[in-house]
C-alpha cells in the first residue's frame, strides 16, 4: 500500500453503499506535463537563439560595412578584426618604436578642406607601454618632397591635389620623415565633422580643461557669422558640438588662443575619446558600439590593417594614461621654434637653430628623457676641442631633451680625441647614465668625486663627437 500511495492518486466515491476505489494514472500525467515543459523550453531557447543570431548578424553586418570604409584598399581580411586570428605585430615594434601620424582635415565643400590643420605624431614603445604625442604646428616651414618649401599643412593638400600615390596621407608621412628624421609607420585621418559625430556616438566624453577661456569669434555654419564659446577649468562632460569647439577654437584671449594651446587641447580630447571608446560602457553596448563604428567608417581613414588593430588594442590597455608624454613644438622662450615671415607663405615657424637636428634629437630620445627628467642629475659640460660654440650647441640640445646642465665651459685643454664622461653619483642616476652612454657612444667611467664636488656627471666633449 505504501508503494501504491506514491504512484497513484486514490479517489473515494461515496455515492453508493459500497465504497469503490478508483485509481487514476497520476504518473503518466506527470510525465506528460514534463515532456510538454521540455518542448516549450526548447522552443523558447531556440527562439532566443535565432533572435540573438539575427541581431548578431545584423550588428555584425553593420560593423563590417562601417569598418570596411576605414581601411585603405588592399589592407587585408577585415574578418581578422573580429577574432580567430593571432594579433599581428605592429610595424616598428621589433625595433622598439611604432610611429603614427594623426591628421585632422576640414570638411568637404569648405575652403582649404584638404589642408591638415592638425598634425600629431604618436610614438608607442610596445615593450615599456610608454606613449609620446608630438603636436606639429601647421605653420612650420618645411621641405615637402618634390614640391619645395611650404607650410607643413600643405603636404596633405598637395598629395590630394596632384594625386600622389597614396594621396595626401602618403605625402604628409614622407614630409614628416624627411624633416623630423622619424619613420612614420601608419596614418589615421579624420575630418572635423567626423570628430563631432564620433563624440556623440559615444554619448559624450569627459575632458580635463586646463584653463578657463572664451572665444568671442568662433565661426558658425553661416559664412561670416561668429559666436561666443566658453570653457571652465576642470573636468567637463562634452557632447560632439562642444568637443569640436574645444578642439578648433583659435580666437580665445591669452595663451589659450594660440595654435600651440589648441594643439594641446586636441591631445587631451584624443585621450578622452580613446578612454571612452575602450570603456565597458561602450564595448558592451551594441547600439553605442555600432554607432561609434559607423561614425568611424564615414569620417576616418587609416593604413593600419585589420589584423594589426587587435595588437594596438592590447598595447593600449596597458598604457598608464597619467604617464603619456605630450610635447608641443612652439616659439616660447624655451621652445625649439622661432617666428618668421616668407614673401609667399606669410607667417611661418622655423627651427631656432636653423635646422631640424635639435628637434630630431628630442623626438629620438623622448622615452629615455622620462627617466632623465625624473632623476634630474646635475651635469657639467666641457668643450675639449677647438670647435667654437660646441658646448652651447650641445648644451641647448641636451636641455631641450630634459638634461639638467648646471655648468658649462672649456676643458683644461683642446686635445681630447675622445669624449669622456665621469659618473660622480655613485650609480644613483642609472637612467641618466644609460642615456648619456647612448647619446655620446662611450662608456661612462665611475669615479670618486673631487672634494667639494656638487655635480653628478662631468662630460668632456672630444673630437669624436658627432652631432645627431
Amino acid at each position: 500500500m505504501g508503494f501504491l500511495r506514491k504512484q497513484q492518486e486514490v479517489i473515494i466515491d461515496d455515492s453508493g453503499d459500497k465504497t469503490p476505489i478508483k485509481f487514476r494514472r497520476g504518473r503518466e500525467r506527470t510525465l506528460g506535463q514534463k515532456n510538454r515543459s521540455k518542448k516549450i523550453k526548447r522552443a523558447v531557447i531556440l527562439t532566443f537563439t535565432i533572435l540573438i543570431l539575427a541581431l548578431g548578424g545584423f550588428f555584425g553586418f553593420r560593423a563590417y560595412n562601417a569598418l570596411r570604409k576605414v581601411f585603405t584598399e588592399g589592407s587585408g581580411d577585415l574578418l581578422s578584426l573580429f577574432g580567430g586570428n593571432q594579433a599581428q605585430q605592429l610595424k616598428g615594434e621589433s625595433s622598439g618604436r611604432t610611429n603614427i601620424l594623426l591628421l585632422g582635415v576640414g570638411d568637404e565643400g569648405h575652403s582649404g578642406a584638404t589642408l591638415s590643420d592638425t598634425m600629431i605624431i604618436v610614438s608607442i614603445d610596445a615593450r615599456t607601454k610608454n606613449v609620446a604625442m608630438f603636436s606639429v604646428p601647421r605653420d612650420l616651414y618645411v621641405q615637402i618632397p618634390n614640391y619645395g618649401y611650404a607650410k607643413i599643412n600643405s603636404a596633405h593638400a598637395y598629395g590630394e591635389q596632384y594625386k600622389v600615390q597614396g594621396g595626401g596621407p602618403a605625402l604628409a608621412k614622407s614630409t614628416i620623415e624627411k624633416n623630423f628624421g622619424l619613420t612614420i609607420h601608419y596614418f589615421v585621418r579624420v575630418d572635423f565633422s567626423g570628430l563631432q559625430k564620433i563624440v556623440d556616438s559615444l554619448g559624450g566624453v569627459t575632458v580635463d580643461v586646463e584653463n578657463s577661456f572664451c572665444d568671442y569669434n568662433y565661426p558658425t555654419e553661416r559664412k561670416g557669422d561668429s559666436a561666443k564659446v566658453c570653457f571652465t577649468q576642470g573636468s567637463q562632460q562634452m557632447n560632439g558640438t562642444k568637443a569640436l569647439q574645444y578642439a578648433r577654437s583659435r580666437h580665445a584671449l591669452g595663451v589659450e588662443g594660440s595654435d600651440f594651446a589648441r594643439s594641446e587641447r586636441q591631445q587631451r580630447l584624443l585621450v578622452a575619446i580613446k578612454n571612452k571608446a575602450l570603456s565597458a560602457d561602450t564595448v558592451f553596448n551594441p547600439k553605442k558600439s555600432i554607432e561609434f563604428l559607423e561614425a568611424l567608417g564615414d569620417h576616418i581613414k587609416t593604413d593600419f590593417t585589420p589584423a594589426e588593430l587587435p595588437r594596438l588594442y592590447e598595447i593600449s590597455k596597458e598604457v598608464d594614461q597619467s604617464k603619456i608624454i605630450t610635447k608641443n613644438f612652439d616659439n616660447s622662450p624655451e621652445g625649439l621654434l622661432v617666428s618668421s615671415s616668407d614673401t609667399a607663405a606669410g607667417y611661418i615657424l622655423k627651427p631656432r637653430t636653423g635646422n631640424f637636428k635639435e628637434i630630431q634629437e628630442v623626438i629620438r630620445n623622448i622615452f629615455s628623457s622620462m627617466g632623465v627628467k625624473n632623476e634630474s642629475a646635475s651635469i657639467e659640460l666641457l668643450n675639449g676641442t677647438y670647435t667654437a660654440g660646441l658646448v652651447t650647441t650641445v648644451g641647448e640640445s641636451m636641455k631641450a631633451a630634459g638634461y639638467n646642465i648646471v655648468k658649462s665651459g672649456n676643458a683644461d685643454n683642446k686635445n681630447y680625441t675622445k669624449t669622456i664622461i665621469f659618473d660622480y653619483s655613485g650609480g644613483k642616476k642609472p637612467e641618466t647614465l644609460k642615456a648619456l652612454e647612448k647619446k655620446f657612444g662611450v662608456t661612462v667611467t665611475s669615479q670618486t668625486p673631487p672634494q667639494g664636488n656638487t655635480i653628478d656627471f662631468k662630460i668632456i666633449i672630444g673630437r669624436d663627437y658627432k652631432e645627431g
